[in-house]
């Protein structure tokens, strides 16, 4: 199982952070984490700069008190009071990933953007977070549900390229698995596989397809990714309940519909195939997903990737 030993909460200093608080919190407790916090606000006009020491004490102490309740509703150790610091002006995200890389975090925990109504997806902060960000992220989507009831599911591709693309595989299995157990105890495993010829080959005149021998090359391939997607589980050696979603279909219209279906809260995948280059931006099939998603997100980078920030 992969522990996160360095979390990074981020607070814009804004009320309402306590369910991201509390997950920060449980987590640093349960691995025995370090924890620190950062609060990225805008800055002060200049013709207010007699206002700044007074701005910024007012900001920590607004979140210092926030965290000494969650402290306190949970029974934690108040050792779990954390170092905070303040990072004002523009270009927020760069500041944060560079406390990531400064500090050498391997979890960075936010609330998400908030949507307008009717809305899906990220907001640029949060974009540029999971584009750029070298650490695992959490963006944090506030619920009703307590979060022992909240249903967890992760999105698997088991045809990878690379040592690295099977490594990250097998990481949001476990990761998944891990928060599962302090939910509801269920684990959803989504994975999409398409026979990407079918709609060209079936049902047009002018290729003449023997309709059995089509079905067969496609109960081939569904076969195959199943036996793979199934040897990926057991290879990972997660237990517990679980249920597999082996869907047929393009994973961008079909995992952000199966999360909506089965009202999940939190769903962990990987956001980059590929290693090693920098700058590199994630794939279209994550970007699309990630746009057409209202729950929280555990998003996971493969070793070896590389951020443009430094």
């Amino acid at each position: 199982m992969k522990e996160f030993k360095n979390i990074l909460f981020v607070s814009q200093g804004l009320t309402g952070n306590s369910d991201s608080l509390e997950q920060a919190l449980t987590l640093s407790n349960n691995n025995h984490a370090s924890l620190m916090g950062i609060i990225i606000c805008p800055s002060l006009p200049e013709n207010m700069s007699k206002y700044e020491e007074v701005y910024e004490k007012s900001l920590l102490e607004n979140l210092d008190s926030e965290v000494k309740q969650c402290v306190s509703k949970n029974n934690q150790d108040d050792r779990r009071v954390f170092p905070i610091k303040i990072a004002s002006g523009d270009k927020p995200a760069i500041k944060v990933i560079k406390t990531v890389l400064n500090d050498g975090c391997d979890l960075l925990i936010k609330d998400a953007e908030p949507l307008n109504e009717g809305s899906e997806g990220f907001k640029a902060l949060d974009m540029k977070l999971l584009r750029k960000s070298p650490c695992a992220i959490w963006l944090n989507r506030p619920s009703p549900k307590d979060h022992a009831k909240k249903r967890v599911a992760v999105a698997i591709d088991p045809i990878v390229e690379g040592p690295e693309g099977k490594k990250l595989a097998l990481q949001l299995l476990e990761v998944s698995r891990s928060i599962a157990d302090s939910c509801d105890s269920q684990l959803h495993v989504i994975s999409c596989w398409e026979y990407e010829l079918e709609n060209y080959l079936r049902d047009h005149s002018w290729i003449q397809v023997d309709e059995e021998r089509l079905n067969a090359e496609i109960e081939s391939v569904r076969s195959n990714h199943r036996e793979i997607l199934d040897s990926l589980i057991i290879e990972s050696g997660i237990s517990g309940e679980i249920t597999v979603h082996h869907i047929n279909g393009r994973a961008d219209d079909e995992i952000p519909q199966c999360v909506a279906n089965l009202e999940i809260d939190i769903l962990a995948m990987g956001t980059i195939a590929r290693t090693g280059i920098k700058g590199l931006v994630m794939g279209n099939t994550a970007e699309n997903v990630l746009q057409s998603i209202k729950c929280s997100l555990v998003a996971l980078k493969p070793e070896g990737f590389i951020s443009p920030i430094h």
